[in-house]
């Protein structure tokens, strides 16, 4: 269920963050070649919870397309006045991202890639529909954002890089992510585009 996460969620994540021996440094993990559309989303979690722009960036296309929640579309996000698109390009969903990786206090992606199966041989775009997320932003110390329900569609396109090798990319992201709106008391309710929407 979407909520406002509290203090508790913090303390708890910030657990979970201290598990590792004392003077020990994590090594940090491998990055796939995007070689499939299971391993484009992958690196897309990856870079978000490795605050990595540039792998984010590498994932998509430029021509890229990020799709909001209808039921998102029209609203604010808390505290601002922008106004939510039923759209955003590459350049603004990247400025966005950016924005809250940079600023956020903390947060955990996890994309359930293993259900997004493979393409077809020869085929040059490929779609993935319901896929599962858990997302965890927090704002500050006491506010912030969980989404554990819902599911984003992708669509990807296969391209040749340099040396003839092929790779896939994202070019279209939908969110399916939003909480009812008349359905609340006092929290705002979140979804995934909504959180993004804050780094506006």
């Amino acid at each position: 269920m979407n909520k406002m996460v509290t203090l508790a969620a913090a303390v708890a994540l910030l657990a979970l963050s201290c598990g590792d021996e004392e003077g020990v440094t994590p090594r940090e993990p491998d990055r796939l070649a995007p070689t499939s559309p299971a391993n484009v989303l992958e690196s897309v979690e990856l870079a978000f919870n490795n605050r990595d722009v540039d792998l984010l960036k590498a994932m998509l296309s430029t021509t890229f397309v990020f799709y909001f929640d209808p039921d998102d579309v029209g609203q604010n996000p808390p505290g601002s006045e922008y106004e939510i698109p039923e759209s955003i390009s590459y350049t603004e969903f990247c400025t966005a991202a950016e924005n809250m990786l940079k600023k956020a206090y903390s947060l955990s992606f996890t994309i359930y890639a293993e259900k997004v199966g493979s393409p077809p041989a020869g085929a040059n775009k490929y779609r993935a529909e319901g896929v599962e997320l858990y997302f965890l932003l927090m704002v500050d110390e006491l506010n912030g954002f969980l989404v554990d329900q819902g599911y984003f569609n992708f669509e990807f396109e296969r391209y040749e890089a340099a040396g003839g090798k092929s790779f896939w990319r994202l070019v279209k992201w939908w969110d399916f992510t939003a909480y009812p709106y008349g359905d609340r008391a006092a929290p705002a309710p979140a979804s995934f585009g909504r959180a993004l929407a804050l780094y506006f």
